[in-house]
């Protein structure tokens, strides 16, 4: 059986329209135009209930293998006032029925040129791509835990962040001062160089008056001593001697 909606009227943009026929209960966005789908409609279902809801808050819970609790912040901050937790698991007794939710048929919002769009002005796919590469480069026991920490720039929910006065970097030159330099007292004084031997310059010979040439060869001459005379006894020696016999 499908209950369809043929026209409507002063509906708010963007409601929902609930129906409940019996104990099954179908929803989808009043703009979707699809027919709403029951097992049976008919005098056992009466009175079939419709409502018009309105969305206050919107969020999405992306599902990941082997986690079956999750929380859900309703608001785009990092503080949200509405959240709830909710749990996924499998259904006892069976795999149960498949609900036809809001978002089962709900046609795409927007192009895909706006959505290109978007994603290229928030670097959504850049920064998708550079933290797939890392996790495959790495290879972490939990990758889950290892991309939301990536998400979280770095840091653990639990982590403060530094907010005090950046250091400077070592690149960058520290401003003169204008203040004159002081000379400090202690400094001791630089050792003085000792200086290069300076070559020993010969004299040169200067003219002696002949005068003064004289003078210096009379005045050896007179302090050399005479010569000595030969002793006497080797003169009286020799006329003592007798002449020498001639040989035969």
């Amino acid at each position: 059986m499908e209950l369809a909606l043929l026209t409507q009227h002063g509906l708010p943009e963007g409601c929902i329209i609930s129906v409940r026929a019996g104990t099954v209960r179908r929803q989808a966005a009043a703009a979707s135009g699809r027919p709403f789908r029951f097992p049976k409609i008919g005098m056992e279902e009466n009175p079939v209930k419709i409502d018009i809801l309105k969305p206050v808050a919107t969020a999405y819970l992306v599902v990941k293998p082997g986690e079956t609790q999750y929380k859900v912040s309703f608001g785009a901050g990092a503080v949200s006032e509405m959240d709830c937790e909710v749990e996924i698991k499998k259904a006892e007794g069976g795999t149960g029925d498949a609900a036809h939710g809001e978002e089962a048929n709900k046609p795409a919002a927007g192009s895909a040129n706006e959505a290109k769009d978007y994603l290229e002005a928030h670097q959504i796919l850049q920064f998708i791509q550079a933290l797939l590469q890392t996790v495959i480069k790495e290879r972490p026991d939990q990758p889950y835990i290892y991309m939301a920490r990536h998400f979280m720039s770095g840091y653990n929910p639990t982590d403060t962040r530094f907010t005090g006065t950046k250091p400077i970097s070592s690149s960058k030159k520290e401003p003169e001062s204008e203040l004159p330099a002081e000379t400090p007292k202690d400094e001791a004084e630089p050792l003085p160089v000792p200086a290069e031997h300076p070559a020993t310059e010969i004299p040169a010979a200067r003219s002696v008056p002949e005068e003064e040439v004289a003078k210096a060869a009379a005045s050896t001459e007179e302090a050399a001593p005479p010569p000595a005379d030969k002793p006497k006894d080797e003169a009286a020696t020799k006329e003592a001697a007798p002449p020498t016999a001639d040989k035969p």
